[in-house]
């Protein structure tokens, strides 16, 4: 079927066809004379549009169908799933997305490729052992495509983005639910927040949709962002994209399929090992969703700047520049920890697999560089999710988190250095990798005074002393007033300021009171002893 351009011997019908188009997508919704002024020609050329009547009545009924399926919740996965599938296939492109990469297709695994790495997984694990002390995954390692990456990755992905994207939507429609009241124009009726999360559905399937399928066609495994993607304790990689990087950065195939497959070994011992830390890492994300807010003050600005009259003025206001969010100081923190804790992961990861590969295979140190340098820059499709997201899932300070491996393990060992996962508490602050001192902490009520007292430095030998009753002619002793008889001779035993009794009468008065250490000694300036006190 030949395409027919707009503006070729038609104008007139094209610009009729491109109106039921747009009609047809929003059902009817658009308001009369919206698209009055709009030149329909170039923003279909801007859309990417296909310009065909036939293939524009097809996408229109396509793109309804797509709104009519958002479902209930804030992405629409069987959408996202199906783009994902196409996406990592390469049978599909989104205007304006960056290319995808790799090899055509998404091929399946020959015999060939599935015996070599598993091969090299079982290599990895009897040089990975002896260097952790936490138990190796029980499951063999699979061998996948790229279709199947995205299929059993997509649960984590939905625990990933679906809180982004419904605080996400929820903001722009409270937002618009507020401003709406301030436009004279005929708009159309209805919830704004509801009409935001269904049109959100759509909008953040089809986005996360194809990050993930561009994900699926750059990933050599499960765990190459530093979280667990992929079913519990089972280590995967993806064939074609093991082969993919080896072309790519010209390594050796063998000795690259044993550090990859070691990587994803280390990384799936170490979160079936940690139940806490998966629940750590996708617990910050959702911090940081939770504290979505929209910047209305940016929003109004723009709302109260526009011209409804002039449609194609507003064509030109794009919703980012509309839709500004702020980040909340909670957020912040979220992902600072966030991007520190991926950082001690991917650290441990690396220390671990360098320490058992180290002397074992040749070319090792260009791996590992290969690896830092995909997770310093980002892939660009980790830089599209970015982007939808608003989320860098990079890890920051590595080389520091490494330093610390490395020193932890020089002072405590392999069993000391990995106990250090048994609680997040035990891991180091952001500020500690960074080398920044911290701020002490405020001490609580009365925690100055007991910080002041002086514990003797031999504290065992000052027990026995008292024990033995050695230097009981120096003990103070109560002088039968309720006061404290000296302890000291000469002239500081009488003077009133030293809590001395004149008389020298009472129990203990029995005899002579003995010459004690110098007057100016530890004692001298010790207030009188309250008898209702017990001092320790």
């Amino acid at each position: 079927m030949s395409e027919n351009p707009v503006g070729a011997g038609g104008a007139g019908d094209d610009e009729q066809n491109l109106r039921k188009f747009l009609e047809e997508v929003f059902g009817g919704q658009l308001p009369e004379g919206a698209l009055d002024g709009v030149d329909l020609a170039a923003l279909a050329r801007q859309a990417n549009l296909p310009q065909n009547p036939d293939q524009l009545r097809a996408a229109a009924q396509q793109m309804q169908h797509m709104f009519d399926s958002a479902g209930e919740g804030a992405v629409n996965w069987k959408l996202g799933h199906d783009l994902a599938r196409q996406t990592a296939s390469g049978q599909v492109r989104i205007p304006g997305a960056p290319d995808v990469v790799g090899s055509p297709g998404d091929p399946s695994p020959t015999p060939e490729q599935i015996s070599s790495l598993q091969e090299a997984a079982h290599v990895a694990a009897l040089w990975l052992d002896p260097q952790i002390a936490v138990d190796m995954p029980a499951r063999p390692l699979e061998v996948w495509s790229r279709g199947t990456w995205v299929h059993r990755t997509l649960p984590r992905w939905q625990s990933i983005v679906e809180p982004v994207a419904t605080y996400m939507s929820g903001a722009i429609g409270d937002a618009l639910a507020a401003q709406m009241q301030q436009l004279a124009a005929d708009l159309p009726t209805g919830d704004p927040r509801a009409m935001m999360e269904r049109m959100g559905g759509t909008m953040f399937g089809v986005q996360f949709g194809h990050a993930i399928g561009s994900l699926a066609r750059e990933e050599s495994g499960t765990t190459d962002l530093s979280l667990p993607l992929g079913p519990d304790g089972t280590p995967a990689l993806v064939a074609a994209n093991v082969d993919d990087l080896v072309r790519d950065n010209q390594l050796d195939p063998s000795a690259a399929r044993i550090f990859l497959a070691a990587r994803e070994l280390a990384h799936t011992a170490l979160f079936s090992a940690v139940p806490w830390l998966p629940r750590q890492l996708f617990g910050a994300i959702e911090d940081y969703a939770r504290g979505i807010t929209l910047d209305l003050d940016a929003l109004d600005e723009t709302v109260r700047n526009l011209d409804m009259s002039d449609p194609q003025a507003m064509a030109q206001n794009s919703p980012e520049g509309m839709f500004v969010f702020t980040r909340r100081e909670s957020q912040e923190r979220a992902l600072v920890e966030l991007a520190t804790t991926l950082a001690l992961v991917e650290a441990w990861v690396d220390h671990v697999v360098a320490t058992a590969l180290g002397d074992k295979l040749p070319g090792l140190e260009a791996m590992r560089e290969v690896v830092r340098r995909r997770r310093a820059s980002g892939s660009p499709a980790e830089q599209m999710l970015t982007q939808v997201v608003g989320i860098e899932l990079r890890p920051r300070r590595v080389r520091e988190a490494l330093a610390w491996w490395e020193s932890v393990t020089a002072t405590e060992g392999v069993e000391g250095r990995d106990k250090v996962w048994e609680h997040p508490d035990l891991l180091p602050t952001a500020e500690v990798l960074s080398g920044r001192p911290q701020a002490p902490a405020a001490p609580a009520d009365g925690a100055e005074d007991e910080a002041a007292v002086e514990i003797p430095v031999d504290f065992d030998a000052e027990l026995e002393r008292l024990l033995s009753g050695e230097g009981d002619a120096d003990a103070p002793r109560e002088d039968g007033i309720g006061g404290v008889h000296p302890t000291t001779g000469g002239d500081a035993g009488t003077s009133p300021g030293a809590g001395a009794d004149p008389s020298d009468d009472g129990p203990d008065a029995d005899g002579p009171v003995t010459d004690g250490p110098d007057a100016d000694g530890p004692d001298a300036d010790r207030p009188d002893v309250d008898p209702g006190t017990t001092y320790r």
